[in-house]
């Protein structure tokens, strides 16, 4: 058979072309009408045309992509998809750190910026050693908890494995981090949508559900965070009312 996109031959039944990344007219694969994604499949398997077309399908059309999604199959391609696409993303947002401290220094030559100058290709090494290392707990952490908040809300249909499918693919939003200046900000906010959406059709479970799980922890950080605040508000201002009040001359 021959791929619809690029005209080049193919094997039959395959169902993502290891050429252009595009999706044939293939049958999908049995089981529950749910079939491999393109970085899975075995045409495309751990190719640059599937982690193209998964970055595509998942990032652009993720409620298919994740209706469709094996909820298992190993966890071994998802976490390589992971580490690909947040090592990308990672080392561009290091980078424009780097090209933007040099401009304001530029702009303002007067710091002092010796140290930085010293250990900043040092940091650089370090943090793309660490980085990926990161990513993996950052992977089985965040799957944890969403999963476990999923059993208390009775949304986790599939295992846990569904779960951290869901965590690695959205992990795709990481490549938004090569855009400067707002790519942080578009990764964020794309990677809670992607979540939501992703645990939603995984696990075929309630839209306010998979929301529930996946803010749920960020209400708690962001309260712990101004209750923290406060506390430390309160000591400092505690602190000034305890000051003994000099005498007016």
């Amino acid at each position: 058979m021959f791929c619809q996109h690029c005209g080049k031959e193919i094997s039959e039944g395959q169902a993502f072309c290891q050429f252009c990344g595009g999706k044939t007219t293939a049958a999908p694969a049995p089981g529950m009408g749910r079939e491999h994604t393109a970085w899975e499949d075995e045409g495309t398997q751990l190719t640059f045309g599937g982690l193209v077309a998964t970055l595509k399908e998942s990032l652009f059309n993720p409620s298919d992509f994740f209706r469709k999604m094996n909820v298992s199959g190993g966890m071994t391609n998802p976490i390589l998809y992971a580490l690909i696409t947040g090592m990308v993303g990672w080392m561009a947002y290091y980078f424009w750190e780097i090209v933007f401290h040099d401009t304001l220094r530029d702009l303002l030559p007067s710091t002092t910026h010796t140290g930085f100058d010293i250990f900043a290709e040092t940091g650089l090494v370090i943090k793309a050693i660490l980085t990926p290392f990161m990513l993996i707990i950052g992977l089985f952490i965040w799957s944890g908890i969403l999963h476990v908040l999923l059993l208390l809300v009775r949304g986790a249909k599939n295992g846990f494995e569904a779960t951290f499918r869901v965590v690695s693919y959205i992990s795709g939003a990481s490549i938004f981090l090569i855009i400067p200046l707002c790519g942080a900000f578009l990764s964020a906010i794309w990677t809670l949508v992607l979540a939501v959406i992703g645990l939603r059709d995984a696990h075929g479970t309630s839209g306010g559900k998979a929301t529930f799980v996946v803010l749920f922890p960020l209400i708690i950080c962001c309260a712990f965070v101004a209750l923290f605040s406060l506390l430390v508000l309160g000591t400092v201002a505690a602190s000034f009312g305890t000051m003994p009040q000099q005498p007016w001359k």
